[in-house]
C-alpha cells in the first residue's frame, strides 16, 4: 500500500513538473499568444493616436492605407464623439478638422460629410438616413 502511494506520488510530481515547465516555455516563447485579437488590434492601432494640447485624443492616419484608416475609424471612439454633434454639420466638420490630422482619409471623410449635408439640406434624405450614412462612413 505504501509502495503504491509512493509510486503514485512520484508520477504526480513528474506530471506536475512536466506541465509547469511546458506552460512556462510556451508563455516565454510567445507572450502575445494569450492576448485576444481585439487587444492586439488596439495595441497596433495605438500608434495612430496622439494627444492635443488639451489632452484630447487625436487620430493621425497620414501613414495608414485607406482600407486600414477606414477600419480604425469605424472602431474609434472619435467616431462616436463626431456623431454626437449631428445634426449640426458645422460642428461635425470642426470636430473632424480638430481631432484628425491632415491625411487622405480626413479629406475623404470631409467630402462624405459634405455630400450627406447637401442631401440633407436639399431634403432628399431625412435625419435618420443622414445619421445612418454618417455612421457608415
Amino acid at each position: 500500500m505504501l509502495k503504491g502511494f509512493i509510486i503514485l506520488l512520484g508520477v504526480g510530481v513528474a506530471f506536475a513538473y512536466f506541465v509547469f515547465n511546458f506552460v512556462g516555455d510556451v508563455e516565454r516563447s510567445d507572450p502575445d499568444s494569450f492576448v485576444s485579437k481585439d487587444e492586439r488590434k488596439q495595441k497596433e492601432w495605438a500608434k495612430y493616436y496622439t494627444k492635443d494640447a488639451l489632452e484630447n485624443p487625436v487620430l493621425d492616419l497620414k501613414k495608414a492605407p485607406m482600407k486600414l484608416a477606414k477600419e480604425i475609424w469605424a472602431e474609434s471612439q472619435l467616431r462616436q464623439e463626431m456623431l454626437s454633434n449631428f445634426p449640426d454639420f458645422e460642428l461635425v466638420r470642426n470636430f473632424v478638422n480638430e481631432r484628425l490630422r491632415p491625411s487622405p482619409f480626413r479629406d475623404y471623410l470631409l467630402k462624405k460629410i459634405d455630400e450627406i449635408e447637401t442631401d440633407y439640406q436639399a431634403g432628399t434624405i431625412d435625419s435618420e438616413t443622414a445619421r445612418k450614412r454618417l455612421e457608415s462612413i
